[in-house]
């Protein structure tokens, strides 16, 4: 199958949800039919990135801009007793561990070759994909946890990196970046929320990614008091970017209203700006909603990413 990009709207969201969770009930066998925590019985988890043989024999005339011969081995610490408490971090407990999506998402943009467009950018149809994977790019990651893989690896090949999530859960973040730093070799690494001295290296010829990590609260963001977002406003194209952030009624509105916010903020300043948002199809009704809410409240472009890694599994992927 060829990368199709079906814009979802009126009636068809309806006949999207349908179709995906027929798919879902007809590979019961095959796909884990679990909520999605990577490993919920180990406190430290070893999560390993790399093409795959068949990755390797559909790309004969392979771009090294595409990463398909990079590999990424990260450790990461997760706090199991923390998911199961009632008091830590007032009780929103799901980013203290690894969810399933986040790995799909980066193995999936970073060695299918069916994700080249948004690896390499392009067109989809008539729409117009930048590339995540540019020097000329900053992704703004929502909710993104304790795990801090996302930052690790795509850092090596953006301008900056801001990753958020509520205030509880920065400290596990840093820890799993600092951990892991060694995996982010393709870019020199400068944070004052790491406190990593941005000194240059006359030495070091490899180009510099901004990475910060900062508490940002969906119910109360104050988008315009984050110093921090300031640094993606030196790239030409912006990715907000959201791995299962969705699966209960009560985050879709303040999720939606910290999105709109972004966008409304980047858009203001003529910066082109897109949306990869990942979904663990669990409760039919939740991704009801929040697509209804999204294009009929938020009005918001919204398209599935449809393709035969994304039909195989538990996820679906939009951009926005």
């Amino acid at each position: 199958m060829v990368l199709r990009l079906l814009k979802l709207e009126g009636e068809f969201i309806d006949e999207h949800i349908c179709e995906r969770y027929i798919e879902l009930e007809s590979r019961t066998e095959t796909l884990k039919q679990d909520l999605g925590i990577v490993n919920s019985g180990v406190t430290t988890i070893d999560v390993d990135f790399e093409p795959s043989v068949t990755a390797k024999r559909k790309s004969k005339k392979r771009d090294p801009n595409e990463g398909l011969s990079d590999r990424y081995y990260l450790e990461i610490s997760q706090a199991i007793t923390s998911l199961h408490s009632s008091k830590d971090n007032d009780n929103s407990t799901t980013g203290f561990v690894l969810w399933s999506t986040t790995p799909f998402f980066i193995r999936w943009l970073l060695y299918d070759p069916e994700a080249r467009p948004f690896r390499a950018g392009g067109y989809v149809g008539d729409v117009a994909i930048p590339p995540i994977l540019s020097s000329s790019t900053a992704v703004v990651e929502l909710g993104g946890g304790t795990s801090g893989i996302l930052p690790i690896v795509l850092g090596n090949y953006v301008a900056a990196y801001i990753c958020t999530d509520q205030k509880g859960l920065i400290n596990g973040m840093k820890s799993n970046i600092t951990r892991n730093l060694l995996q982010l070799n393709k870019r020199r690494c400068v944070s004052k929320s790491l406190q990593i001295d941005s000194s240059p290296n006359p030495a070091d010829t490899k180009p510099t990614v901004n990475l910060e990590t900062i508490p940002l609260d969906w119910e109360n963001p104050h988008l315009d008091n984050l110093p921090e977002i300031q640094l993606a406003s030196n790239c030409s194209t912006i990715y907000i970017v959201a791995m299962d952030v969705i699966y209960n009624d009560y985050l879709i509105d303040p999720f939606l209203e910290t999105l709109s916010g972004l966008l409304q903020h980047f858009q203001s300043r003529n910066i082109n700006i897109h949306c990869l948002i990942g979904v663990h199809m669990r409760a039919q009704e939740v991704v009801t909603d929040f697509l209804n809410k999204a294009m009929l409240q938020y009005n918001l472009p919204v398209h599935y990413i449809d393709c035969d890694a994304i039909r195989a599994s538990r996820f679906s992927i939009y951009f926005i």
